[in-house]
């Protein structure tokens, strides 16, 4: 079972729940030859991994019996995933196992993750020989299903054909499985096609459900995994940090290097930091390997550490943008995203913590910046100012202004990412004159401008349904900037510095219930946690029956029941697919508080 805690668009942090383990993704699953662990199980438990991956094959193969449990062959209680040969049936040609027999010896040797033996993808096989294997691979899963009632991967395959990878990714999420590998990828890896990958996995991902566990096959070099997990991938394997060791390679978060074109200190890591480059090219063979490999490791763990930190800082676009302009085939590769905008919209936040940074022009075609572009900027020539927030260099409250998205209304100059956002030549002023929003025109702005940034994020003005003349406003005494807005006496919204838009009160939710039709706004929830709402407690997933098609991760909401009763109010953790198909994790965080309707 699977669970959101964090997440960043498509990118997220979850909890992985299987047999009463639990593993936080993005998580990294090192392969492991079965017969061959040291000194590599040592380092995995070092670096405090929680699961790996082996073959089944290799273990039938080489004579590890059915009944025996890997976990002690492997001396690891973690999670333990067990592929079924298929890499192998690509690598050295068809193998003497079926699917069953495959499924019925990893299920003996207490695996927590069985693989089908599916029919990988090559690159160079033809469209109708890939659609014939896609639809074995679908009968062989359903095989699997109804022969074991464990916790089976599906590997979604279709070769360099996307409307195959469409057609497999629906086939297989019609079966009673979680957990979908993005299989055939290898190949693409190798080739550096990293465009190819980010296509197959958002194929692949979008037609799949949102509470899909998604496995990136073999995309194991830690320059890639930005990317990856901006696409939303939860699980990577790698053989990499073995294989590259072995030819006396490198791994960086930026590339590989031969060990040799090192003249002066190696990069920096507890199983380098002893050695120098002329040390190691004496060491033999497989000395050199075991100490280049476990600092290939260390340095994908700690890549993905970093991941994980920049999805809870909601960062990954940033991060993802600058990792992309170290290699001309990871820029190609992020520029596929545009491709897929309509599809990854749906995941993103009108707002995040942190500012967009200008890295070149694909920063303005990230989905967030497109749909702020197609609903506020206006096909117009605006007046350009240099400094922001834009109103208080204004010489006039009634302007356009041109800024680096496009000419859009001077009511938004704080709203994200108008302020929340740095692109060379652009300067954030700390000191301001404030005293001009005591002018009238001025003060008539900032009535004005409450309309319009209500209606940005709602898609209603406010004054259609409320009597402007009794809004009031409560401003800073030091910045001057719009805290909270009233109405008749009582707040209604108050306005978020750190982003430009409101955030609900409860008399504020009243209204958004009063004015705008069922389920516009809404979350409904079941009727029997009605009562626990009300008690300010959060909504979790499986309580939800429906919710407004619109909503967005971290969208200011209004909870109901069925028949439209007001319960709460709060902030959405999940879009509407997610609420309905996710059955563990909050999907609303609520926000009432213990004097609210008094």
């Amino acid at each position: 079972m699977f669970q959101i805690l964090h997440r960043d668009g498509l990118a997220r942090i979850g909890e992985l729940e299987i047999k009463n383990k639990k593993i936080l993704t993005p998580v990294l699953l090192p392969v492991l030859h079965p017969f061959r662990i040291d000194p590599w199980i040592s380092v995995i438990k070092q670096l405090k991994l929680n699961g790996v991956i082996t073959n089944s094959y290799i273990l039938k193969k080489g004579g590890f019996q059915e009944g025996k449990d890997v976990h002690d062959l492997l001396g690891f209680r973690g999670i333990v995933m067990t592929d079924s040969g298929t890499f192998q049936e690509h690598m050295y040609g068809e193998l003497n196992a079926t699917n069953l027999e495959m499924v019925r010896y990893q299920e003996s040797i207490n695996s927590d993750i069985i693989t089908i033996r599916d029919i990988f993808s090559e690159m160079d096989h033809s469209e109708d020989k890939i659609r014939e294997d896609i639809r074995e691979n679908y009968r062989r899963g359903k095989e699997a299903l109804s022969e074991t009632g464990k916790y089976v991967a599906l590997p979604i395959q279709g070769g360099v054909y996307p409307d195959l990878r469409k057609e497999s990714a629906r086939m297989m999420a019609s079966l009673e499985s979680e957990y979908f590998p993005i299989g055939g990828i290898v190949p693409f890896m190798e080739r550096y096609m990293y465009s190819l990958v980010i296509e197959s996995v958002l194929n692949s991902k979008s037609n799949l459900k949102s509470s899909a566990v998604i496995h990136a096959f073999g995309a194991g070099h830690p320059m890639f995994f930005p990317l990856l997990f901006l696409a939303g991938v939860d699980v990577i394997d790698s053989s990499a940090y073995i294989k590259y060791a072995r030819d006396s390679r490198i791994l960086t978060e930026t590339g590989t290097a031969d060990l040799s074109s090192f003249a002066e200190e190696l990069p920096p890591s507890p199983y380098l930091d002893r050695y120098n480059a002329k040390e190691l090219l004496s060491m033999s063979q497989d000395e050199r390997t075991n100490v280049l490999g476990m600092h290939n490791l260390y340095v994908s763990v700690k890549e993905l550490e970093n991941i994980r930190q920049q999805i809870r800082s909601e960062n990954m676009w940033n991060y993802a943008e600058y990792r992309a302009h170290s290699h001309p085939l990871l820029l190609e590769a992020l520029r596929k995203f545009d491709d897929f905008y309509e599809y990854i919209e749906r995941f993103e936040p009108m707002s995040r913590r942190n500012p967009v940074f200008y890295t070149g022009e694909e920063t303005l075609k990230r989905p967030d910046v497109r749909r702020f572009i197609s609903k506020a900027v206006e096909n117009k020539r605006g007046v350009k100012i240099d400094k922001k927030p834009y109103s208080y260099y204004s010489d006039s409250p009634d302007v356009l202004v041109q800024s680096q998205f496009g000419a859009v209304s001077l009511f938004l100059d704080e709203t994200y990412p108008v302020a929340q956002s740095l692109f060379p030549g652009e300067y954030y002023e700390s000191s301001k004159d404030i005293t001009k929003f005591e002018k009238p025109e001025w003060k008539e702005f900032l009535i004005n401008k409450v309309d319009r940034i209500f209606e940005y994020q709602f898609g209603r003005k406010l004054y259609s349904f409320l009597d402007r003349d009794k809004i009031s406003l409560q401003r800073s005494k030091n910045t001057g900037k719009i805290r909270n807005v009233l109405y008749d006496g009582e707040q209604i919204l108050a306005l978020r510095a750190s982003d430009g838009l409101f955030s609900l009160t409860y008399k504020g939710s009243v209204l958004i219930r009063s004015n705008f039709p069922y389920p516009q706004h809404r979350v409904v929830v079941d009727k029997e946690v009605s009562e626990f709402i009300r008690q300010g407690k959060n909504v979790f997933a499986k309580f939800v029956e429906d919710a407004d098609i619109t909503i967005r991760p971290h969208d200011d909401l209004i909870i109901v029941d069925r028949d439209d009763n007001l319960l709460s109010y709060g902030r959405a953790i999940l879009n509407r697919e997610e609420m309905i198909e996710f059955k563990r994790g909050i999907a609303v965080k609520n926000r009432l508080k213990s004097d609210d309707a008094s």
